[in-house]
């Protein structure tokens, strides 16, 4: 298993001041410094950038909110630009789980792209979501000639290699399905292992019927490449 030391963490966050800072905490208690871990605050109106900053971690501002898959895009350029070669990517509502990070370091050397699957978790996780989560994972695991059960899933462990030859154009929700869909299409080898999510009361920001049309629009752009 890898050491944490050489891994960053980059974690959009949005409105998570409830949540970030036992995030930051779970993360510097399992090993990660302090410096590789990268919060992209976009456009807040409540104080996570203020207690990620306490936390002494990197945290970058947006002064308005951009949208989940530029934040990414922030969060990769930075862990690049202060040479780190592999990041994991967590959510910042609290939903996913530190203790099972064993689960992608593990597994470190064996792929390019590794991702949390949620398939076998038989947490109640809305059926709104459960719906368009299939959906999706169906259409980019035709569209990427490879088996992704949960092609939604913000818990990753990536490589940051693949953008040398990625290069990501979407800006929202749909971004996570883009980058599986090109880092297969790449020939980069993308794996998955199972890990549980924690579905509270957090707001969900993703919008069903907008972001549908979104990934239906980028899947098309596959088609027609």
């Amino acid at each position: 298993m890898q050491s944490p030391n050489k891994i960053g963490v980059v974690i959009p966050a949005y409105n998570a001041e409830r949540t970030i800072g036992q995030l930051i905490q779970d993360l510097i208690d399992y090993g990660f410094k302090k410096e590789n871990i990268i919060v992209v605050d976009d456009g807040s109106q409540d104080k996570t950038a203020v207690i990620a900053e306490r936390c002494g971690v990197r945290v970058l501002k947006n002064s308005k909110n951009t949208g989940k898959g530029w934040v990414l895009n922030q969060g990769f350029d930075e862990a690049r630009k202060n040479g780190l070669q592999k990041v994991i990517t967590m959510d910042a509502d609290g939903q996913h789980r530190v203790n099972e990070l064993n689960e992608f370091l593990n597994s470190n050397g064996d792929f390019d792209v590794i991702i949390g699957s949620r398939r076998n978790d038989r947490a109640p996780m809305p059926i709104s979501r459960k719906f368009t989560n299939r959906t999706t994972s169906l259409v980019i695991s035709l569209l990427s000639n490879r088996y992704i059960p949960d092609v939604q899933s913000g818990y990753r462990l990536i490589d940051l290699k693949i953008f040398d030859r990625v290069r990501l154009r979407t800006r929202n929700f749909q971004t996570e399905s883009e980058l599986a869909c090109k880092a297969g299409l790449a020939g980069y080898r993308i794996g998955s292992v199972p890990i549980k999510t924690i579905y509270g009361n957090e707001k969900s920001y993703i919008l069903p019927v907008m972001d549908t049309i979104r990934f239906i629009r980028m899947a098309v752009g596959f088609l027609w490449r």
